[in-house]
């Protein structure tokens, strides 16, 4: 695995082969794989990551995706197009030595090369942040000057936006206050949220009464 820093993208190859690219087809951003957590960790329960994607409009418009599970001093590797849970066309297989897959995986887990200061900072906040059940992180962005927007979505019902101070040359200092405030019971967040589902009118369960509707 390798990053192509020109454009935020994780490169896959196997035996040589570049599998991230193969088809027309782009690596993934490496915050859609690296953050909150590092989803080509091989476990003993089936896990996905994307490999390949959309070049231009990423994973949400086209992806490839591998299973990885851990079976004994081998790590399983199935790929493919998945629709919901079920595989579109053709897939592949392949099996890596644990041991030299395990480092593999830790050294990029380890690379920060990629990381812009928003990008850094949102590692920092969103990676082991405990979040009200359902509820996940998606991004973060710079979104004024002195302010970072963290984008929160419960999938197919909320998305969530808290907006925290932030200082571009102090990344790690900045994470460290917005995840003090992230910690704290979520109806006390500064937050706008709208609803993905048609007729859903209601704020989410854990939302507070300074929380705000988003009018589109």
């Amino acid at each position: 695995m390798s990053f192509s820093v020109e454009d935020l993208r994780v490169i896959v190859r196997i035996d040589g082969e570049d599998v991230s690219r193969a088809d027309d087809n782009g690596g993934p951003d490496p915050w859609h794989v690296l953050v909150p957590v590092n989803r080509f960790v091989a476990t003993r329960e089936a896990t996905t990551a994307t490999i390949a994607c959309c070049p231009s409009c990423g994973p949400g418009c086209f992806a490839i995706t591998a299973c990885i599970r851990r079976e004994g001093d081998a790590v399983h590797w199935e790929w493919g197009r998945l629709r919901g849970g079920a595989w579109a066309g053709e897939r592949r297989t392949a099996l890596f030595d644990a041991a030299a897959y395990d480092a593999e995986v830790a050294r990029i887990g380890a690379e920060r090369s990629w990381e812009t200061a928003e990008r850094r900072a949102g590692r920092i906040l969103l990676t082991g942040l405990a979040l009200p059940p359902g509820v996940e992180g998606v991004r973060v962005r710079a979104y004024r000057p002195g302010e970072l927007e963290v984008w929160f979505e419960e999938p197919a019902r909320y998305q969530i936006f808290v907006s925290v101070p932030w200082e571009e040359d102090r990344p790690d200092e900045s994470a460290a206050q917005a995840r003090a405030l992230l910690a704290g019971p979520p109806e006390q967040w500064p937050a706008t949220w709208l609803s993905n589902q048609w007729g859903l009118d209601d704020p989410p369960a854990y939302a507070g009464p300074s929380w705000q509707r988003v009018e589109l």
